[in-house]
C-alpha cells in the first residue's frame, strides 16, 4: 500500500510541476517559450512602437489579422474562439540540429509563420495549449492548403511535400515534421528524466524569472547577426533570452555565457563621450577600439560592390583602429536612396594620412577622398579625432554642428537606466526609420548595449 502510495504522489508531482516546457527532450539544443500571452498582450500594445504597428489606423495589423481570422474561422464553422485560446496561452518552439536567428522570429507578415510551421524541421516541435485541438488543426490545414487524414491517434497535415504530425496530450496539441519527434516529445512530457529543463539547471534559473519571452540555447545554436552585434564566439557555452514588456517598453536580455572570461574587462570602456557627438540620420553606435567586435569587418560591411573594393575599406580601417583608442563612435542612415555614415576615430596618437594615397585617394584641400563604388569616402582630422565619411567635410561639419546625441531626449531617458560602461552601445530611431521606409509618420525607439558580467556577455535590449 505504501508503495503505491509512493507512485501516486510522483505522479501527482509529475502533474503538478509540468508545463509546456516538460516536450522538450533533453537532447534538444533549444527552446523559445511565449509564456502568459492573454497577460502580456495589452503591455505590448502599449509600447509606441508596437502600438504603432498594431493600432495605429494607417497600419493596424491587429484589426486586420482578427478579420481575416475570422473570416475564415466562418467559412470553416470553426468557432474563433478556439484560435484566441491557443493565442492567449503558452507557445512553444523546440529543436535540435539547427541554429536559430533572432531576427528570423519577429516578422509583421502573417504568412512568414505559417511558411515556417510548413517547413518544420524533424528534430522540430510546436506547442500550443488548447481544449480543442481538431478545430485548430483544421484552420491550420485550411491557411496553408494542406489535406488533412488522422492515423492511429496522429493527425497529419500533408500534401506532396509536406508532412505535419500532430497529437494532442494532456492540454496541449503538439506539431513536429516527424513522428518519431512527436512521440519523442511526449514521452519526454511523461517522464521527467528526459526533460531538457532537468537536465540543465541553467533552464530552471530561467523558467523560475516572470517574464513574457524565455530561450535556451546550448553553445552557439543562437544568432545574431548583423553590422554591428554578433554573438559568434566558439567559448559559448549556453545562452538564455529573457523579454519582458513593462510601460511603454519591450526590454530584453540576452546572456551569453562562456567558458571563459578571457580577461574581456579590458574591453569595456566609458559611454561619456558620445553625448557630444554627432547625430547624423536615424541611428548611433558606439564600441571600444581594442574589440572585441572586429570592427573593420563591421564598417567594411556597409560598402557592398567589388570584392577589391570592400577589401580596400577593411584594410583602412584596420590600419587606423591600430592608432586608435578609447571608442569608435558610428552615425548614419539604415535606410533611404543616399544613406550617409560617419565614423569617428579617437586618436591615441598622430597618423601620416598619406597611407591613403596608394588606395588611390587624392587630396582635395582639408581633407582626402577615396573613389569607390559610385561615389568617394572622405577623411579629415578634427583635434585628435579621424573622421571617415561619404560626405564632403563641408557636409559634415554642417550637420556636426546641428544636432549632438545628448540634444535626443529619447536617448537620455533610456540611457540614464543603464552602466555608464560597456563594451558596445546601438540607439536607432525606429519611427524616423519606419517614416523612411513607409512613408508616414511613426514613432519608436531601439537601445541595445553589451555589457560584460562575470564570465557573460549580457546584452540588453529596450525598445519603445
Amino acid at each position: 500500500m505504501r508503495k503505491l502510495h509512493s507512485l501516486f504522489l510522483i505522479f501527482l508531482c509529475a502533474i503538478i510541476f509540468a508545463d509546456v516546457t516538460s516536450f522538450v527532450p533533453k537532447d534538444y539544443d533549444f527552446f523559445v517559450l511565449l509564456k502568459g500571452n492573454s497577460l502580456y498582450y495589452s503591455r505590448l500594445s502599449s509600447v509606441p512602437l508596437f502600438r504603432f504597428i498594431l493600432k495605429d489606423d494607417r497600419v493596424a495589423l491587429e484589426s486586420l489579422f482578427v478579420s481575416l481570422l475570422e473570416n475564415t474561422c466562418n467559412n470553416l464553422g470553426i468557432p474563433v474562439d478556439s484560435v484566441y485560446e491557443a493565442l492567449e496561452n503558452d507557445i512553444l518552439f523546440a529543436s535540435k540540429g539547427t541554429e536559430f536567428s533572432l531576427d528570423q522570429f519577429f516578422s509583421l507578415d502573417l504568412n512568414y509563420y505559417f511558411q515556417v510551421l510548413r517547413n518544420i524541421g524533424s528534430n522540430s516541435i510546436v506547442v500550443l495549449k488548447t481544449s480543442k485541438p481538431e478545430q485548430l488543426l483544421r484552420l491550420m490545414a485550411r491557411l496553408m492548403d494542406l489535406k488533412m487524414t488522422r492515423s492511429e491517434g496522429v493527425w497529419i497535415l500533408h500534401d506532396t511535400d509536406v508532412a505535419i504530425f500532430a497529437a494532442a496530450h494532456e492540454s496541449y496539441l503538439v506539431m513536429s515534421g516527424s513522428r518519431t519527434a512527436l512521440m519523442k516529445a511526449i514521452d519526454a512530457y511523461d517522464m521527467e528524466g528526459l526533460q531538457l529543463k532537468n537536465e540543465e539547471a541553467a533552464v530552471k534559473e530561467l523558467l523560475n524569472q516572470s517574464a513574457w519571452l524565455y530561450g535556451f540555447f546550448k553553445k552557439d545554436t543562437l544568432k545574431i547577426k548583423g553590422p554591428f552585434v554578433s554573438t559568434n564566439n566558439p567559448e559559448t557555452d549556453y545562452v538564455t533570452v529573457l523579454g519582458v514588456p513593462s510601460g511603454e517598453s519591450l526590454k530584453i536580455e540576452v546572456r551569453q555565457l562562456l567558458r571563459s572570461n578571457s580577461n574581456m574587462e579590458k574591453y569595456v570602456s566609458s559611454v561619456t563621450p558620445m553625448l557630444g557627438m554627432p547625430f547624423v540620420g536615424n541611428f548611433v553606435f558606439s564600441a571600444t577600439a581594442a574589440g572585441p567586435l572586429d570592427l573593420a569587418e563591421s564598417l567594411s560591411q556597409w560598402f557592398h560592390g567589388a570584392q577589391d573594393e570592400v577589401r580596400k575599406i577593411y584594410d583602412i580601417v584596420s590600419q587606423i583602429l591600430r592608432v586608435s583608442t578609447g571608442r569608435v563612435y558610428v552615425t548614419g542612415d539604415l535606410f533611404g536612396e543616399s544613406i550617409r555614415l560617419v565614423v569617428i576615430f579617437e586618436l591615441s596618437k598622430d597618423i601620416d594620412m598619406s597611407f591613403l594615397i596608394r588606395y588611390g585617394a587624392k587630396s582635395f584641400g582639408s581633407e582626402i577622398r577615396l573613389p569607390i563604388l559610385n561615389g568617394f569616402i572622405s577623411f579629415f582630422q578634427s583635434d585628435r579625432r579621424l573622421i571617415m565619411t561619404n560626405l564632403t567635410k563641408e557636409e559634415y561639419d554642417r550637420l556636426a554642428s546641428r544636432k549632438k546625441l545628448r540634444d535626443d531626449v529619447a536617448y537620455q531617458y533610456i540611457s540614464r537606466n543603464y552602466a555608464n560602461r560597456d563594451v558596445l552601445r546601438l540607439f536607432i530611431d525606429l519611427g524616423s526609420l519606419l517614416k523612411q521606409i513607409l512613408g508616414i509618420n511613426a514613432t519608436g525607439k531601439f537601445f541595445l548595449t553589451q555589457q560584460f558580467e562575470g564570465q557573460a556577455l549580457v546584452y540588453r535590449m529596450e525598445v519603445m
